[in-house]
């Protein structure tokens, strides 16, 4: 009977737009990804978790350009009189030179809404594993990606959106696609911590902690004693923080390298690779492993060398375990994973050390649900190049719009001419002066806006149609542009949203799905946007924002100073560019400093080699497909081959 009811509700669910159903479709679709976990069956398990984060969210983002009605054959039976009468008419000729303004090129590539939701007519989770198994299969070779789900909680269902983020519940980890994905398909890790309630609780207040240690009264700020409490709490909050990530890191350990993604391309490193799957294979067939124990220990030797001793013998642990009760382990197979282990661990330090290139990985793509979008995943490896998306349905429809753009798994593209809009509202003095200078210093070729409130009109036929996008000031762009002014647009730009909570996701309701600008541009097909998950004092993040864009993109001129070569102070506090005392380095000499992965430079800033304090660093996000500028470095496939 329970069978029948399930039936029914998917069948119901299946016939009506998702747009219509609300959120109890994601709660439903969690409870059923739950069911299937605990009753063993993770591929259907994997389904319902795919599922639940697309419902009601990303359709509503979709605008695609309706197809002008073909007029070619009324056209046909036009008589000579009123074809003269046409053709002499500056009140028809008026009418058509508007049209083909407003109407896209023939030959313009244009949006399809044949892959936005690839689950449309499956109701089966098999038919579904499937169609998720052939949709990772036609995403590049280089990616791994990844996916985070919150599980169900009923409470969920009438909760309010802070309420949501503090319930409690479990992590499910799924390698939709892995390092063994053209062999075994996706695998899903479960997490339940005694942390985990701890970490939701204080990650929900998170924001708002930080929020009223930083908002001072300008007034008494000067005073030494409040300056002393301020920056006291500021103090213990990068403690917080750090310790907060900390905990985070316990609850996924040892599965931190799940988050590694593939080595740069070589027949050195192909060959290796080869003969690691192999030794992998042998030990499972010796074990009696199943497929999902597999892919864990491929993945597991592929990165060894990244892994500390403690965390292989943990590793070695949780697999040996999968199969044995925690009180009858087999030493013999525990021995056996950790020799292993640490073989591969050496072997891959030994070839990494011989080539350096091999330590270069290419970007995993994070699937992250909007219930823990706010959560810092990128520190849990920070050496790693990543990305953010919503839902699979959202990368699969942005990769298949830019598919003839990606090469060796990055967007790649070749920036020349920029927008920037900076401090339109004005009121930013301080942070206005430094970025002003910095634009005119390294970016003087591109088109700037200081201090103006752009309007609609220039963004959509100018900002968004350059090859980069920068805004700085306050939030995300969204108070100078209504959200279905943007996604009624095709975005070609790489958008950077230089202000606090940019790109973080935010609730429009008590009980609604939580939005982030990002979402509006993906809807206009932006393939790329860097943002902010939290406020930033202006200063650390001018710093950064000046970091990642004179390391991502050419100078106007080759004669200027890198900026890591500038002095700061001089900057900072009088917005003043000069070189460092002794220092003569230009950029024409600085033949390494620029890098053509943007989530690369990312990483380098989530490693605190940027800003050392971890509420100034952490805090960045790059979400869309993973961006290579050609104007600056050519792709991996270039390089490695003539390496090998």
């Amino acid at each position: 009977m329970a069978m029948c009811a399930e039936a029914a509700i998917d069948e119901v669910l299946e016939k009506v737009p998702s747009v219509q159903i609300g959120p109890d479709a994601k709660e439903y679709n969690l409870l059923r990804a739950e069911e299937e976990y605990e009753s063993n069956n993770e591929e259907h398990s994997i389904y319902y978790q795919v599922k639940s984060m697309f419902h009601g969210v990303d359709m509503r983002f979709v605008h695609e350009p309706e197809k002008p009605t073909d007029l070619s054959r009324n056209i046909t039976k036009i008589s000579d009189t009123e074809n003269f009468d046409y053709n002499n008419s500056t009140f028809f000729k008026n009418i058509k030179s508007y049209q083909e303004k407003i109407w896209p090129p023939k030959n313009a590539k244009k949006p399809t809404n044949n892959h936005v939701d690839f689950f449309m007519g499956i109701c089966e989770p098999k038919e579904g594993l499937e169609k998720i198994k052939q949709v990772c299969q036609q995403l590049p070779d280089e990616w791994c990606v990844l996916q985070l789900c919150k599980s169900f909680n009923p409470a969920n269902t009438y909760s309010r959106v802070n309420d949501i983020a503090a319930s409690s519940g479990y992590i499910y980890m799924t390698l939709l696609r892995h390092c063994r994905s053209s062999e075994l398909g996706p695998i899903c890790l479960r997490f339940d911590n005694a942390l985990l309630p701890t970490i939701f609780k204080q990650y929900s207040t998170l924001v708002d902690r930080y929020r009223s240690i930083v908002t001072v009264d300008h007034a008494t700020v000067k005073d030494q004693k409040v300056k002393a409490k301020y920056w006291k709490n500021i103090c213990e909050f990068n403690d917080f923080l750090t310790k907060l990530i900390e905990n985070l890191g316990k609850v996924i350990r040892p599965y931190a390298c799940m988050f590694l993604g593939k080595r740069y391309s070589s027949l050195d490193g192909e060959k290796s690779t080869k003969l690691v799957f192999q030794r992998v294979d042998k030990y499972c067939k010796k074990l009696k492993w199943s497929s999902h124990q597999r892919v864990l220990l491929s993945q597991a030797c592929l990165h060894a060398n990244r892994m500390s001793d403690s965390e292989l013998v943990e590793m070695s642990y949780e697999l040996t375990k999968i199969n044995q009760s925690n009180s009858n382990l087999n030493e013999t197979e525990l021995q056996l994973v950790q020799e292993l282990l640490r073989k591969c661990a050496k072997s891959w330090q030994r070839f990494e050390d011989s080539q350096p290139l091999a330590k270069k990985r290419y970007p995993v793509i994070l699937v992250v649900d909007e219930r823990l979008d706010h959560m810092h995943w990128e520190q849990l490896a920070p050496e790693q190049d990543f990305t953010r998306f919503r839902s699979l349905h959202s990368l699969f429809r942005l990769y298949n719009y830019h598919k003839p753009n990606i090469k060796s798994g990055y967007y790649a593209v070749h920036v020349e001419r920029g927008v920037s809009v900076i401090n339109p509202d004005g009121d930013l003095k301080n942070s206005g002066r430094r970025l002003r200078s910095f634009m005119e210093y390294w970016l003087s070729h591109w088109q700037h806006t200081f201090e103006k409130v752009p309007t609609e009109k220039f963004m959509t036929e100018q900002a968004f149609k350059a090859d980069c996008f920068v805004y700085a000031g306050h939030g995300s762009t969204l108070q100078y542009i209504s959200s279905s002014a943007i996604y009624r647009n095709l975005i070609k730009s790489v958008a950077f949203l230089f202000g606090c909570d940019s790109v973080r996701p935010l609730p429009t309701g008590l009980h609604s799905s939580l939005y982030g600008a990002q979402d509006y541009y993906h809807g206009a097909l932006c393939p790329t946007v860097v943002g902010t998950l939290m406020p930033a004092l202006d200063g650390n993040m001018d710093n950064v924002s000046a970091h990642i864009l004179s390391r991502w993109i050419a100078p106007a001129n080759r004669k200027v100073v890198p900026w890591t070569c500038i002095d700061r102070a001089a900057w900072i506090t009088q917005g003043t560019i000069k070189a460092q005392a002794g220092s003569k380095s230009t950029m024409s000499q600085a033949l390494d400093y620029q890098v053509g992965s943007l989530s690369a430079i990312l990483s380098h800033v989530h490693l605190g080699k940027v800003e050392p304090k971890i509420y100034n660093y952490c805090i960045y996000v790059c979400r869309g497909l993973p961006a290579w500028n050609l104007a600056i470095e050519k792709l991996p496939t270039e390089f490695s081959s003539k390496s090998n």
